[in-house]
């Protein structure tokens, strides 16, 4: 019984490790052929304007990252932690006042009419307001990408929240779970994927407010940043695609963070995923 306990145990170990492999293997496959589409594109535009290098091979952007390696390596942690630190505002900020407001009707009611007034306007609009208040340090470009995240996150969570059913609502409450019961083995476990998703989708927009925040203002003593050093890159166009690729190399990391924190938390997603 034993030896047979054992033996499942390995099978499984050896399929999760199969899929582990296999992810890595799409991984490389999917950035080899971007590059290779770069270097087609590369080539095309080269020979369209007269042998001029408008955008630099794959090889050469590699070779001034490497190149520039402890220069890009400092404007690459100033950008991440300011991303990170954004996330993890308009997360913990967003996602449970998403979930108030889909799951208490009163509050829903009244806060609802405020959320289709304020999030259609563009968040790019609050960006010269921000400077001409707080200044143009690092918190201001943290608060930008937060206060754009920050309504993605309030909206998707307040649709998850909306379509949980009822029936497991009543079912739950009729076996005596009080208010927070409720919350914690419905409403989180129904919404976390739902919220992570939008998490994983809000990345591409929080990076493009950070670089609009990390190239405005004339004169910055704490400008720094990927976005920054692409700016100061714009006749270099190696250089300036080297920071692009370190731009890409963040968003590709957080991705990885958001889909390991997912098989953590939303552990039985994937186990209906297995046993279909």
């Amino acid at each position: 019984m034993n030896r047979a306990k054992r033996a499942g145990r390995w099978l499984v170990e050896r399929a999760e490790d199969r899929g582990v492999w296999r992810h890595v293997a799409i991984y490389a496959a999917s950035v080899l052929l971007l590059l290779l589409f770069w270097e087609v594109a590369s080539v095309v535009i080269r020979s369209l304007k007269g042998g001029r290098e408008y955008l630099p091979n794959p090889i050469v952007a590699i070779r001034e990252m490497i190149r520039l390696g402890p220069l890009l390596f400092t404007n690459f942690w100033i950008s991440a932690w300011r991303l990170v630190l954004a996330i993890l505002i308009a997360f913990a900020t967003g996602y449970p006042l998403g979930l108030l407001v889909g799951h208490e009707r009163r509050l829903d009611e009244l806060i609802s009419p405020i959320i289709y007034i304020v999030y259609p306007i563009p968040q790019v609009a609050f960006i010269l307001i921000l400077f001409l208040i707080f200044g143009i340090g690092h918190p201001v470009k943290v608060a930008i990408v937060a206060i754009a995240l920050f309504f993605q996150l309030l909206v998707s969570a307040r649709g998850a929240a909306k379509q949980i059913s009822l029936e497991h609502i009543t079912s739950v409450l009729s076996a005596g779970a009080s208010r927070w019961q409720v919350y914690r083995h419905v409403v989180l476990p129904a919404t976390l994927p739902s919220i992570l998703t939008s998490l994983r989708v809000s990345i591409g927009l929080g990076m493009a407010f950070l670089y609009i925040a990390e190239t405005a203002g004339a004169i910055d003593p704490e400008r720094g940043g990927l976005g920054s050093f692409i700016k100061n890159s714009a006749y270099n166009t190696g250089a300036q695609f080297a920071g692009i690729l370190a731009m890409a190399l963040l968003g590709f990391c957080l991705y990885i963070i958001i889909d390991i924190v997912e098989r953590i938390v939303c552990r039985w997603t994937y186990a209906a995923r297995r046993s279909s």
